[in-house]
């Protein structure tokens, strides 16, 4: 998993990436937060070997993720081919996180 360190760092780590990007956006003082980052640790090794993680401070990243239009933690944005296809806010299990990524696989895979 690697952290957005700014705008240029989402561009080349997101934006231009080769396969599917999950961005976890979170914040260090959210207990549903630490939920999230732990199940992206997990679920990290279950994908595609072109497949990434990215995580950005909400706290340390504010233009980022106004300009992403994110207004709370946890939210997570799922992006292939420079382009954000799912997005969701919250927590969630490992089970439906799963169909997620499933899903938007899915997806992309008939089109």
């Amino acid at each position: 998993m690697s952290c957005v360190a700014d705008e240029h760092g989402f561009n080349e780590q997101v934006l231009h990436a080769g396969g599917m990007v999950l961005v976890n956006i979170w914040a260090w003082w959210s207990d549903e937060c630490r939920i999230m980052s732990s199940l992206m640790c997990n679920v990290a090794e279950l994908l595609d070997e072109e497949d990434i993680i990215v995580q950005i401070d909400w706290e340390q990243q504010k233009h980022l993720t106004q300009k992403l239009e994110v207004f709370g933690v946890p939210t997570l944005l799922i992006y292939i081919g420079g382009c954000e296809v799912a997005r969701r806010s919250g927590t969630m299990n490992r089970d439906d996180l799963m169909k997620l990524i499933a899903a938007v696989k899915n997806r992309e895979q008939r089109q």
